[in-house]
């Protein structure tokens, strides 16, 4: 659909304009900031996780996404991912001399996150392991779409079971991927967008643990999420032998999920929210929020001395940021000290809007650029 007011000059609205990529109002219409524009200005002390969408842009149609698809996640995955493949190689390894790489992403889903990996190691392989066969056909699929068939496989497979164990340990991947659903189920339900993330809402997370503890690989690239004993990936992921090199955070409004999850969130020890009306203002202008979380991701890497049974500085460092956020709401993420590089972002109601946006793409707009090699 091409914007009827971009007929020559400045664009003055539109998602669908072939001239902007995202909605852009002119000053002289009084009336469309108020139908249409962002409710109240953006929050600037935090920068907009919109600016880190780029990465994605390969993946427009007709790149196929999964019911379950979130592009948030998806994408700061995507951000450790890209952190994680420097860790994954050996050192002292030439940019030029780099072998192939082994990557197992676990919870596949799309195959966005294999596939972009693969799109940055030319030559690197790639298994990707999703429980729900359509999921795996859809990164077949995509896989062909975006001309990394060769180089990658999808397989239905139980995270929990013993095959899934025998296919990591077999392939030896040198970097394993998760970007796995998040949010704590209460207990005795089956909620199908929390989708067996457990009581804790880290059930995924602790069997890929399990899976790298057991086959080795030199980097983790793993997500999960402020409401999900945060601290207990952490410490889990270093009795598995891998330290926490760099975490990036995106504060984000409540999603939906299932709309049965709030008030057992908010009785768990382990999930940090905040609701202070300066937050929700800040996250979703529009009203539309009860409740601002943290989104995570790590970039891990093994330990030289093994794996540590005692509690961490690193682990104490990510439940002080949630706990800080808990208390003082988004203005505590604009400094945080810690032993690991951190990166934080806010990504609002409109910036959501806006992030779906761009991964419909446009007409006439080319979906399949080349990416930069690292």
């Amino acid at each position: 659909m091409r914007c009827a007011a971009c007929t020559g000059g400045t664009c003055r609205l539109t998602i669908f304009c072939k001239r902007r990529a995202f909605p852009v109002f002119s000053d002289s219409e009084a009336t469309l900031p108020e139908l249409y524009g962002r409710p109240s200005n953006s929050w600037g002390r935090l920068p907009s996780f919109i600016n880190e969408a780029a990465r994605l842009r390969a993946f427009k149609p007709p790149f196929r996404f999964t019911d379950f698809f979130s592009p948030e996640d998806t994408l700061l995955c995507v951000i450790a991912s890209e952190a994680a493949l420097a860790r994954a190689r050996l050192p002292g390894a030439s940019m030029q001399a780099k072998a192939p790489l082994r990557i197992i992403e676990l919870t596949s889903g799309s195959g966005l996150i294999g596939i972009h990996l693969l799109r940055i190691e030319r030559h690197s392989e790639l298994v990707g392991i999703d429980v729900d066969e359509s999921a795996v056909e859809t990164a077949r699929e995509n896989a062909a779409v975006l001309g990394v068939a060769r180089r990658a496989m999808f397989i239905r497979g139980d995270m929990k079971s013993r095959h899934a164990m025998n296919t990591v340990s077999r392939e030896k991947p040198d970097l394993l991927v998760c970007n796995p659903p998040y949010i704590p189920e209460p207990p005795g339900t089956n909620l199908a967008v929390e989708a067996g993330a457990g009581p804790s809402g880290t059930a995924h997370i602790m069997r890929t643990l399990e899976l790298a503890h057991a086959s080795k690989p030199r980097a983790l690239a793993l997500s999960w999420c402020s409401l999900s004993d945060p601290e207990e990936v952490v410490l889990a992921a270093e009795r598995a032998g891998y330290r926490l090199n760099s975490l990036f955070i995106t504060v984000i409004a409540d999603g939906e999920y299932s709309g049965k999850v709030e008030e057992y969130l908010r009785g768990l020890d382990g999930a940090f929210m905040n609701s202070q009306p300066e937050t929700l203002r800040v996250v979703a202008p529009d009203g539309s929020a009860s409740f601002g979380f943290l989104l995570m991701a790590g970039e891990f890497s093994r330990s030289s001395g093994g794996p540590r049974r005692e509690n961490s500085d690193a682990a104490k460092h990510v439940r002080t940021i949630c706990a800080r956020f808990a208390r003082r709401g988004i203005a505590s993420l604009e400094s945080i000290e810690a032993p690991f590089a951190v990166r934080t972002w806010l990504l609002d109601r409109w910036d959501e809007v806006r992030l779906r946006a761009f991964l419909h793409g446009r007409d006439g707009e080319p979906a399949n650029e080349d990416p930069p090699t690292q």
